[in-house]
């Protein structure tokens, strides 16, 4: 993407969306802003009575800093904008309404049906009743990979029949006369951890009847294109081990997806094997295949692109510690910079509507973007 000048309209607002941001999670006073954003008092000031007088942020009670003197934190207003959001998923999608301090207002899990666009946009439509229509920032789409993310069309995901090759971008963005945008469903998981984590450098996995990874890199989600969707599942770990249903060999998700790991075995899922882990040595020996396996395509990520963190997320988030301790115990061992040791690897965020937040946040992210 061709990079936009930086003349002073795009100074302006990138130093308008720098303290917006900040606010958003963080309440600060005029001086703590000019020192995280680097701008001098005056430029802070301004652009804080700007938006001050719009409605966007607020000041809360004076707090004492010592000697007598006081600050205004300022934070920014939950209802200054709005993101709907549209999660789809095997077996149905969910739609919602969420503010801009991540709060969740409205939601709705509509089943898998014919004429699902249709039933998305009423329930859209309907929501969009119950809020001022010009603080609606646009609508993010989260779906299964893989997709076009420049046209904003579902390709052909694995038992995603219904969807393949619908323009839902343009379908939405039409029938609601609103900007729309289409993200991975993992890369939006990311997105939301970026929001409510810690490290602004990280890989989040996600495992379940599929294998996907999103990286954050530098506070920006990295191949955010076309070209790149996330489909770690179907990297080769072996060039001729089992065939994938997406028709190649060897893929890790052929491996390490959870139909994959469990085919043949006396578990019914991921949870029940870690419960199992104690008393069982066949239990052991699956969590020890798991770590393996996803260490191998991990290995093959963080040799290339430097990450600090792990975050795993869907299926292999339930009992993270026990597959967080051999995944640390094989990267340190195997990947090119042996001190990889250090890395953080933790489980994604446990909000049982993590999936539709995700998707609202495809929007903030794209508006914090200047």
């Amino acid at each position: 993407m061709p990079q936009k000048p930086r003349n002073a309209d795009y100074t302006k607002e990138y130093n308008r969306k720098s303290i917006l941001r900040i606010l958003r999670h963080n309440a600060m006073s005029r001086a703590e802003l000019a020192r995280a954003t680097g701008l001098t008092r005056a430029a802070t000031s301004l652009i804080v009575d700007e938006l001050l007088k719009g409605g966007i942020v607020t000041e809360l009670a004076p707090q004492s800093v010592g000697r007598g003197r006081s600050a205004t934190p300022l934070t920014l207003r939950s209802d200054c904008y709005y993101a709907l959001a549209v999660e789809l998923s095997r077996g149905g999608c969910t739609v919602g309404l969420c503010d801009m301090a991540g709060n969740l207002l409205q939601c709705c899990r509509l089943a898998d049906q014919d004429n699902m666009v249709w039933f998305i946009v009423q329930e859209l439509k309907g929501m969009l009743q119950t809020v001022d229509r010009e603080k609606v920032l646009g609508i993010g789409i989260s779906s299964p990979g893989p997709l076009d993310l420049i046209r904003g069309v579902i390709l052909n995901p694995p038992n995603f029949e219904r969807w393949h090759g619908v323009e839902i971008r343009r379908l939405l963005s039409e029938a609601l006369d609103l900007p729309a945008y289409l993200e991975h469903d993992v890369s939006a998981l990311a997105l939301h951890q970026l929001e409510i984590g810690q490290s602004k450098n990280f890989m989040l996995i996600y495992v379940t009847n599929g294998i996907g990874a999103a990286i954050i890199s530098d506070g920006k989600l990295l191949g955010n294109s076309k070209y790149f969707t996330g489909e770690l599942g179907h990297t080769t770990i072996r060039f001729d081990g089992r065939l994938c249903q997406c028709g190649n060999r060897g893929c890790l998700e052929a491996y390490a997806s959870m139909p994959a790991l469990l085919e043949g075995t006396a578990f019914s899922s991921w949870a029940d094997l870690v419960d199992s882990v104690d008393r069982n040595p066949e239990a052991k020996r699956l969590l020890d295949q798991e770590a393996l396996y996803l260490s191998a395509g991990l290995i093959n990520l963080l040799n290339l692109i430097p990450s600090d963190t792990i975050y795993l997320s869907g299926d292999i988030r339930y009992g993270y510690e026990l597959l967080a301790q051999r995944l640390q115990r094989e990267i340190s061992a195997k990947a090119l910079d042996h001190s990889r040791h250090d890395i953080q690897i933790h489980p994604s965020s446990q909000d049982p509507n993590v999936g539709i937040l995700a998707a609202a946040d495809v929007v903030f992210s794209k508006f914090f973007t200047v």
